[in-house]
């Protein structure tokens, strides 16, 4: 569990203030050194006022492990954002009050990003773009959310290519902060690297898709999609000719041998050619 004082030096690092700028006025250097080392020889005014420049709560510092009111807001416009209920969206952003949304800057980034996409639902797509990117602006340096600014570039892109304009360059953001962010989300980093090789596709720039599509063809085989997909085409097969229904079951294999073999799957690739319809035919 998190001690208190990590909470105030994750705190004071992501909004980019050195112990000597936090304490500036307050504490000095050494007394903030101490306090983030759980060492409380400070007043309870003092320890206030350095929380009120971190942007942070009582409840956000001694809360053990419990989830604050600002992270329940942002796992609740992430479930809606990946089911894309844009009228959800737009329900939790006018629940809460300015005072609550300035909180912390990762939580004022999150509403800009999401009233960015709630504007872009609507096709409004300067007023989109404009939002994200003051979403992007809060917590670019922010190393707690190098995930999210990595989603917001990816958004920006698509918006980007919708307006008619090249969103490579967002694109290639979104990778780099998907790879500072050290995270393991293979379902965003796939994404980002389709567009990538989508959008050089657009540029005839081929060799660079290639070098794209095999990044995003070696992240799925890692993860299983492929292998997991190889299996389920192969037991649908396989149920199809057990019910006699052969002319489906041929279809199945025939639309999915670029998969076998994307999927590295060549033995069971032909075990399925000896359902083909050669051999069928010549039983």
């Amino acid at each position: 569990m998190e001690s208190i004082g990590s909470r105030i030096r994750m705190r004071r690092k992501m909004i980019g203030l050195s112990q000597t700028a936090l304490g500036r006025g307050i504490v000095s250097q050494s007394v903030i050194s101490r306090l983030e080392n759980d060492q409380f020889d400070i007043s309870l005014d003092k320890l206030m006022r350095i929380m009120e420049r971190l942007n942070l709560s009582l409840h956000d510092v001694f809360c053990n492990g419990e989830k604050t009111p600002a992270k329940m807001i942002q796992e609740a416009l992430d479930t809606e954002r990946r089911r894309q209920d844009f009228t959800k969206i737009k329900s939790i952003l006018e629940k809460h009050n300015q005072k609550t949304w300035s909180q912390t800057p990762d939580l004022e980034g999150y509403r800009h990003w999401h009233e960015g996409l709630v504007e872009y639902s609507k096709g409004h797509l300067e007023v989109a773009q404009e939002k994200i990117s003051r979403a992007i602006e809060k917590n670019r340096t922010n190393e707690w959310m190098y995930e999210a600014v990595a989603e917001m570039y990816l958004a920006k892109g698509n918006i980007h290519h919708l307006m008619g304009k090249e969103g490579i360059d967002f694109y290639k953001e979104a990778e780099y902060y998907y790879q500072k962010s050290g995270r393991k989300s293979y379902r965003l980093i796939v994404k980002i690297l389709y567009n990538l090789s989508t959008a050089y596709y657009r540029q005839g720039e081929y060799g660079k898709v290639l070098k794209y599509s095999d990044k995003s063809i070696e992240i799925l085989n890692r993860y299983e999609s492929t292998h997991l997909m190889c299996e389920t085409l192969y037991n649908r097969s396989m149920a199809e000719f057990q019910l006699g229904n052969k002319t489906e079951a041929l279809k199945i294999i025939d639309e999915s041998k670029h998969i076998f073999r994307m999927g590295r799957k060549l033995e069971m690739a032909q075990r399925l050619n000896n359902y083909s319809e050669e051999n069928i035919l010549g039983n």
